[in-house]
């Protein structure tokens, strides 16, 4: 009886024109505004302050749109937290006509009656629940929005004493939307703010991991380019040493058919052959520095070693403003070899490609089977290719020489380094190239058997 008596004051002082109490309630309203940072408890103060400001409501609903906008969610009723997340299409009854609304409006009558047709049976039952007097015969639409955006929209409905929501309700409708509207605009933007220094402070690890994979695989490729030298000198030596070994341990096997097993010099004749022995050993090892052993080798998933090759060049691809583009085929078995061998030819390939392209390009990475002939085995093909300056005819025949670079900060290592493994691994390496148009590198691998791989 008390609120229906303050409701006829309320539409008493209106006809006298005195609006003192509900500027009051907006300026109360907005300095609460001032101090809320979240979202519910803004929604919650402005259906309380509907019901407040607005004689004649019955309830006071507020609703937030998805990110799309093509979704309502009922937040606050009535001054409280809403439970049951209620959700609305935009198109959808009373929510989505306020939504949608371009102002401030008051619907009385048959208008509201065909909006109401249109909620579903548990709309109806919720609704209902929360409004009292159900189905209600008049209501203010207030949309939510800001210039920039549509962020939600009110509600209000009137109570038994309908007529009490009147046309000159409308400014201060719009006055309580645009203060809502500001408030959850400032709490949107900050929860957005913290969103992107997230997704920010997240990038810049990231970066910052690329950044230290990408060094290390440079590093280790710096540190296999100086072992396979090593290795490639090592082998040489070996190669020279041997023919003069081989013809001195003969010449003392001869020497050894002559001298009596009681001869003074047998010791000496001992000594020598011991010490070339041990020097034949010497020179064995050095050979197997430069020639891997069998026992190394194991299955190697071609793919998954590109794959994670373009990972370690991520950073190269961003700050040459290179498009990657990779075609992968799953029908390619996997091979027999070692995998930090080939994944150091990969990387390598994909480094000199993104350094061709100063400007900017494309880097194209393919897989796919090349099937058995009568004249040659099943074979997985590679072709990692760009579209940068390319190579000149007078450079094209040296390319995989060793120490032969035309970059000023070259080793001239790195390509001669990925032809030698690729030959150790049973294969073959080409390279097509054309100045201005670009350098496609293609690798033929020997690949497992079918019934090897499937073991």
């Amino acid at each position: 009886m008390r609120m229906r008596i303050a409701e006829l004051e309320a539409s008493v002082a209106m006809q006298r024109g005195d609006v003192a109490p509900q500027l009051s309630a907006l300026m109360s309203m907005s300095i609460t505004l001032l101090v809320s940072h979240e979202l519910e408890p803004i929604l919650s103060l402005a259906t309380q302050s509907a019901m407040n400001l607005l004689p004649g409501t019955g309830a006071a609903l507020a609703f937030i749109a998805d990110d799309t906008g093509e979704q309502l969610t009922l937040i606050a009723a009535n001054g409280f937290k809403a439970r049951n997340n209620l959700r609305f299409s935009r198109q959808q009854g009373f929510p989505g006509h306020a939504f949608l609304t371009p102002r401030p409006m008051l619907v009385v009558g048959p208008q509201l009656e065909m909006l109401l047709e249109d909620l579903t049976e548990e709309q109806h039952h919720v609704l209902s629940g929360l409004i009292s007097p159900y189905p209600p015969s008049s209501a203010i639409f207030m949309p939510l929005r800001t210039e920039a955006r549509r962020i939600g929209a009110m509600v209000v409905l009137g109570s038994n004493n309908a007529h009490l929501l009147l046309p000159r309700d409308l400014p201060f409708a719009q006055s309580l939307g645009s203060l809502v509207a500001v408030a959850l605009a400032e709490v949107l933007e900050r929860e957005r703010a913290t969103v992107l220094q997230h997704a920010l402070l997240a990038s810049k690890t990231l970066h910052a991991e690329a950044e230290a994979r990408l060094n290390t695989a440079e590093a280790q490729l710096l540190q296999s380019a100086k072992l396979a030298a090593v290795g490639e000198l090592a082998a040489s030596i070996a190669h020279e040493i041997n023919n003069p070994l081989y013809a001195a341990r003969n010449s003392l096997y001869l020497v050894d058919q002559d001298i009596p097993p009681d001869s003074p010099q047998r010791t000496f004749l001992d000594i020598a052959q011991s010490e070339l022995a041990r020097i034949a050993k010497i020179v064995s090892r050095m050979r197997d520095f430069y020639r891997p052993a069998r026992d190394e080798l194991e299955p190697v998933d071609l793919n998954m070693l590109i794959d994670e090759t373009m990972e370690l060049v991520q950073t190269h691809l961003r700050r040459g403003q290179i498009i990657i583009q990779s075609s992968l085929s799953d029908d390619v078995p996997e091979i027999i070899g070692h995998a930090d061998q080939i994944r150091q030819v990969f990387l390598n390939l994909m480094i000199n490609a993104c350094d061709a392209m100063p400007d900017g390009g494309t880097l194209r990475v393919e897989t796919n089977l090349i099937p058995s002939s009568s004249d040659l085995p099943p074979y997985a093909r590679i072709e990692i290719s760009d579209t940068g300056q390319g190579i000149p005819d007078e450079h094209l025949a040296r390319i995989f020489e060793p120490f032969y670079t035309t970059k000023a900060q070259g080793t001239g290592l790195g390509l001669a380094i990925s032809a030698h493994i690729i030959a150790q691994h049973g294969g073959q390496i080409s390279v097509a190239s054309a100045v201005n148009e670009g350098t496609a590198f293609t690798m033929l691998l020997p690949v497992l058997p079918p019934s090897d791989a499937e073991r």
